[in-house]
């Protein structure tokens, strides 16, 4: 009876603690982004593509895409945003490209992106709410993108807030198939999947 109730306490208190962590995604004013991090992705069922050149001719583009075609702050409901690229920017440059074709489409523990994430550079920001996208992988056979959103607290690197959200292709090349796929994911996130998490979160 005693395990049982301690066991519930437990449970208890760590959605008390997430519940926290949530609400400064949602009470914060301002946020500091990150942009789109492809050091994890995979290329699922795209083995005809060479992966140097979806590195170095692709992932900049789609960056941009997001990163001056979107308007950031709309979409996560804050009054001010600061861009904040270069960590991320130099991260992707310097993917390996060995690992990224692949037929598998495995989605990414929490815990491998809380480790992620510990490692992320920050530029003159050093506290606050911070966000980024984690790209897990653009899968050519369902034409799906699928992204983690990822909320963390600038100063410890804890997240704060993951979330998964996944995108449409559409168009016939593959810089155009996937921009619009993270349009697809951002215009999603703006029009209901925000509102959604700040509900779940009693916020």
């Amino acid at each position: 009876m005693k395990k049982t109730f301690l066991l519930l306490l437990t449970v208890i208190c760590m959605g008390v603690s997430n519940a926290q962590d949530a609400s400064k995604v949602f009470s914060s004013p301002t946020l500091v982004w990150y942009g789109l991090d492809f050091t994890m992705a995979k290329m699922v069922g795209m083995k005809d593509e060479s992966p140097h050149k979806i590195r170095d001719e692709y992932f900049k583009p789609w960056c941009d895409a997001i990163n001056n075609e979107t308007d950031l702050a709309k979409a996560f409901q804050k009054k001010g945003l600061i861009k904040d690229l270069v960590g991320v920017f130099k991260a992707n440059l310097a993917r390996e490209t060995e690992s990224m074709a692949t037929d598998d489409d495995k989605d990414l523990s929490a815990s491998a992106i809380a480790d992620h994430v510990k490692g992320i550079s920050v530029g003159q920001k050093k506290e606050g709410l911070a966000a980024e996208v984690i790209v897990q992988s653009f899968n050519k056979t369902s034409q799906q993108a699928t992204v983690w959103v990822v909320f963390f607290d600038i100063a410890t690197h804890n997240v704060l807030m993951l979330k998964k959200v996944t995108g449409k292709a559409s168009g016939g090349s593959t810089k155009a198939a996937w921009t619009s796929a993270l349009k697809d994911v951002f215009s999603q996130i703006e029009k209901k999947e925000y509102a959604t998490w700040k509900k779940d979160a009693h916020f």
